[in-house]
């Protein structure tokens, strides 16, 4: 079970039921024959997804692509990464070499630049005019994955609509922050708020997703709806795991039988009770009340 902190929902505008025909459209060819699971409403948190046959150690339960995606933009991080293919372009030693010359100030590779998705994006972000061109800025990279919103279908906005939103003022600095990379970001009060419901969802359900294209390592910044709804448990009964930056593949951990809610860990397995409790009260506002949190005898 997980005690919730002091931290606002936005409303939700889809039940538990067409939740769950929006994400099973959304998953499109990926969507099991069979699935081994359903969404439901969950004891430990809003809704959760729920074993309907007993599950194999080791099954595969779903793969999902993203919803929304885009790069960390962390300081640590190769930010000459393309955007759009995540390879690291050949022969970038500098920021001026791995920017789209149309001036839009994203990363891309020669490859991607004729695409229909960056030449949406690189219209718009030239629109708004970044104010340097020739320096990769991380606040302006970030928000990609936010900005993407605006290219969702009609279907895909309110399966957007219907995911948990927690509110927090803080989610909104990092449009501003962004805001201050650009002459003309807009300001129009139904965009910004648009901006800050997508951000608010993409920060309450959204996964880091670590893996290697080209024999990079890429680190993004990733929303999958269904992959989203797993509950935390600090015993879990399912992992995940990348196969690419915008797909993920959630496997069982141990025997699941039927009825059973899968869960994942959002905090790491060998940490203190102390350290999960940290975590997991600073990034996810709740407290841990698991029998593993609950047991005196684990420290």
């Amino acid at each position: 079970m997980l005690s919730s902190m002091p931290t606002p929902q936005m409303a939700i505008s889809a039940s538990t039921q067409e939740l769950a025909e929006l994400i099973d459209s959304n998953l499109g060819a990926l969507r099991p024959e069979s699935p081994a699971w359903q969404v439901a409403d969950s004891p430990i948190s809003g809704r959760g997804i729920f074993a309907i046959r007993d599950i194999q150690q080791g099954e595969e339960l779903f793969r999902e692509h993203t919803l929304l995606v885009g790069p960390t933009a962390h300081r640590s991080s190769n930010l000459r990464t393309c955007t759009i293919c995540y390879n690291l372009p050949n022969g970038c030693d500098t920021d001026a070499q791995a920017l789209c010359p149309s001036g839009c100030g994203l990363p891309v590779c020669s490859s991607c630049r004729p695409t229909e998705r960056h030449q949406l994006e690189c219209k718009l972000f030239r629109k708004w005019k970044p104010k340097d061109t020739e320096r990769i800025e991380p606040r302006a990279l970030r928000i990609l994955s936010v900005v993407r919103c605006f290219f969702l279908t009609e279907k895909q906005r309110q399966l957007l609509y219907a995911m948990q939103a927690n509110a927090d003022r803080y989610y909104m600095k990092e449009v501003q922050r962004a805001a201050d990379c650009f002459e003309h970001f807009p300001h129009e009060q139904d965009m910004l708020d648009y901006f800050y419901r997508t951000i608010c969802a993409f920060n309450t359900n959204a996964f880091e997703s670590r893996s290697r294209v080209g024999g990079n390592e890429i680190l993004v910044r990733a929303l999958f709806p269904l992959a989203g709804l797993l509950n935390h448990h600090c015993t879990p009964n399912a992992a995940h795991h990348f196969e690419d930056g915008e797909t993920i593949v959630v496997c069982a951990t141990e025997r699941i039988p039927k009825g059973t809610e899968i869960t994942m860990t959002y905090a790491k397995l060998l940490w203190s009770t102390l350290a999960r409790k940290l975590f997991l009260a600073m990034t996810k506002h709740f407290i841990c009340q698991c029998p593993r949190c609950q047991d005196p005898t684990v420290s």
